[in-house]
């Protein structure tokens, strides 16, 4: 007696070959986009944001900030180092990035307005020490001090819970912070 398959084991094998191939063959085709301006689908976007959580989270294990976290004097040129360096594609204390919320596949985070509690001082360290792939972002190992990339780091991760001068500052603008 001859066995048979289910055929649903058999479509899911099928599919397992399939759906690759054609994605495969459409991409050779150029038939996928690649421009920068499309809006990411929220699949890929949820996807993407998991995947880098995880990866930042583990490659900040282990990692001691030599930093004080909450010292007022390292968040303050936490924000200058910010503002000269970051702003121009993450967007300021009054809005976005003209170019970086809209011209980057995928998009750039809007620091201002996404909170970011949960990424810790040592994520965004490794997120700006080593940059991240596929993003645009570029690793400012080399371009930065290790000390300055905490500073920035530990801003970024206390945007918005800063202590009350430096937030006082950072919402002034560019001009009050010199």
């Amino acid at each position: 007696m001859q066995r048979r398959w289910p055929g649903w084991l058999a479509a899911f094998i099928l599919g397992l070959i399939f759906l690759p191939g054609l994605l495969l063959l459409l991409a050779l085709a150029g038939m996928l986009p690649s421009d920068s301006v499309s809006a990411p689908p929220g699949w890929e976007a949820g996807l993407g944001e998991e995947a880098l959580e995880a990866s930042l989270e583990r490659r900040a294990a282990g990692l001691v900030n030599p930093v004080a976290p909450g010292d007022e004097a390292a968040l303050a040129v936490g924000m200058q180092l910010y503002r000269e360096n970051c702003a121009g594609c993450h967007g300021g204390a009054r809005g976005p990035s003209a170019w970086g919320s809209g011209n980057f596949y995928p998009r750039v985070p809007q620091f201002w307005q996404q909170h970011h509690e949960h990424v810790t001082p040592a994520e965004a360290f490794v997120a700006v020490r080593d940059g991240i792939r596929y993003s645009g972002m570029g690793a400012w190992r080399g371009m930065l001090t290790e000390p300055e990339m905490w500073q920035v780091a530990n801003f970024v991760s206390r945007m918005h819970a800063l202590p009350a001068r430096v937030d006082a500052r950072w919402r002034a603008g560019p001009a009050a912070a010199e």
